[in-house]
């Protein structure tokens, strides 16, 4: 928090960003003051979570449906973390070619990671993800 709460050196500006589910604490302890913006992201609906899926082109294009339909009321970060762990594929590895649109998220795939990461968001908070 010291290093955040000190100017930049002359001439040079600081962008940083700060995510959290723990808005509450933050501010109980001072530190959303450090910030001179705090602004609420909302979960995303299924239409958002398909407008976010058809940028990000890791799907073929008949299971981005499917896809968006099981990611009703999912913060977009959680959203992003599905993501990137389902670009590593069954084995594991690099995400490299799902995300260079060398090839795709296999759905069923996806739908397994999912599955078992709701399991610790559901402990975390009030999630509502049809899978």
């Amino acid at each position: 928090m010291l290093l955040l709460k000190r100017t930049p050196p002359k001439g040079k500006k600081l962008l940083v960003f700060g995510t959290t589910s723990e808005i509450r604490f933050l501010d109980s302890i001072g530190f959303c003051d450090t910030f001179s913006v705090t602004y609420n992201v909302p979960t995303l609906k299924t239409a958002a979570a398909k407008k976010v899926l058809e940028q990000l082109n890791v799907f073929a294009d008949e299971d981005i449906d499917e896809a968006a339909g099981a990611l009703n009321d999912i913060p977009v970060k959680k959203l992003y973390l599905v993501i990137e762990m389902a670009a590593q594929g069954e084995q594991g590895g690099s995400s490299e070619a799902i995300f260079s649109g060398q090839s795709k998220i296999e759905i069923k795939h996806f739908k397994a990671i999912l599955r078992d990461t709701i399991r610790e968001f559901d402990k975390e908070s009030n999630i509502n993800i049809d899978v």
